[in-house]
């Protein structure tokens, strides 16, 4: 039978919901990838006996368990506590972990607080692992035929600590083939149709595959220890989901933009007021096809910075298909810039109307002497239907680029105007 882990995330933040577990799930994906499957995840308080329990009851049924946190130098770290009473033994101060605390202080140009001290601290038994990138040393233990590996918190921390001891641990244990996971990414298309036209895949046990919705859109998750299968079913995915997949592993909207726009790009936001901008802003290299753009709430700076004609915002009102199309083509005329794109609508939680209820968004853009003007009813609060906006003409920049006529996206409301 081979090897499995439990994965213990250490701290009050947690159980209370003011931080996300982030740790929990990368290191289940990282032991996946050494032939380890997770049998069990939980958050754990920072009280000690809290953490002896949660570690006795996965110890007898765990090859490995895993606790991150709790190995700061503050009162409510007690992990190494923790681990002593849970194999019986007293803490003792370990030389090496000490001058490797010290050093690392030393290196930043400071003098070690007297409190760190304590973080050198290790159960007799127990083996320090060193932290080369903060203060907190790594523990590992046995305890009855469990490897116990207790590693920082900082995700900074805990990932190169991982990666420096993993082979120490696989090579006691008997894993299964190493099982690796490829991922495609697509926007616009509904997640139930989505997974209608997977439905067969995801009935196969190898290659297994699973749909996640976040706020970047769909994620199609393919997982085997065959790359020759796995590769297949994920190329199988994009042709299903065509033309809405728009990137592997991770690519964003914004990247996958990058690769096809031959010029440059400028942006007249009114509801999505700069995020369409920061999306592609945050994209490494875009200052080569980002041109900039204008954030108009107003009818004012509508008409005075992208050429809006007052007549026009009078008969058709701001959000309209109209405003949408005078927008980006103002923009792409004043910049110079080889697409003009544009957003104008209500993100509420107010300002909706029977004809335009609260979530009406229309998406312009202009490119080789066409416009086109996609009118949207995105659901979701205020920031929500805003990501989902700008998410979304990012995409219908990308198929007006790739050649693709799809007259419907998800949350379309009516067709495509031209």
């Amino acid at each position: 039978m081979s090897a499995n882990v439990s994965i213990l995330t250490i701290g009050d933040e947690l159980i209370l919901g003011d931080r996300i577990d982030t740790n929990g799930p990368w290191l289940s994906r990282a032991m996946l990838s050494c032939g380890i499957k997770t049998v069990e995840r939980r958050c754990v308080s920072d009280g000690i006996e809290n953490i002896v329990e949660a570690l006795q009851a996965v110890v007898g049924k765990s090859d490995v368990c895993i606790l991150t946190g709790g190995l700061g130098p503050t009162e409510d770290d007690r992990t190494r506590k923790a681990l002593a009473k849970a194999l019986g033994e007293p803490l003792v101060e370990d030389e090496k972990a000490l001058a490797s605390i010290e050093n690392w202080f030393s290196n930043a140009g400071l003098n070690m607080p007297s409190p760190n001290s304590v973080q050198a601290l290790r159960p007799v038994s127990a083996t320090w692992i060193e932290n080369k990138h903060g203060t907190a040393p790594g523990l590992i233990a046995s305890i009855e035929n469990c490897i116990v590996l207790c590693l920082p918190g900082p995700p900074s921390e805990l990932m190169p600590m991982f990666e420096s001891v993993k082979s120490q641990v696989t090579e006691q244990l008997d894993c299964a083939a190493p099982m690796h996971t490829v991922e495609l990414h697509a926007w616009g298309i509904a997640e139930s149709i989505a997974g209608e036209k997977i439905k067969d895949l995801m009935q196969v046990d190898d290659p297994s595959v699973s749909i996640l919705m976040g706020s970047a859109g769909i994620t199609a998750r393919v997982t085997s220890s065959d790359e020759q299968k796995r590769n297949a079913v994920a190329k199988e995915i994009e042709c299903r989901w065509s033309p809405w997949v728009f990137g592997f592993e991770n690519e964003t909207l914004s990247s996958s933009l990058g690769k096809l726009v031959d010029g440059s790009i400028a942006i007249a936001e009114s509801c999505t007021a700069g995020l369409v901008g920061d999306l592609i802003a945050s994209t490494p290299g875009s200052s080569a096809w980002l041109s900039g753009g204008w954030i108009t709430y107003s009818d004012a700076l509508k008409c005075s910075q992208l050429g809006v004609g007052k007549a026009l915002l009078e008969e058709f009102g701001a959000v309209s298909s109209e405003v949408a199309k005078a927008m980006c083509e103002g923009a792409a005329k004043i910049s110079g810039a080889t697409i003009g794109l544009s957003t104008t609508g209500i993100a509420g939680p107010s300002g909706g109307t029977e004809l335009k209820p609260v979530g009406t968004v229309f998406i312009g853009c202009t490119f080789n002497g066409e416009t086109q003007v996609r009118a949207f009813r995105f659901t979701g609060n205020r920031n929500e239907i805003r990501m989902r906006a700008a998410n979304t003409a990012l995409q219908m920049v990308r198929l007006l680029l790739v050649g693709e006529e799809s007259d419907r996206m998800c949350w379309q409301h009516g067709g495509t105007e031209r």
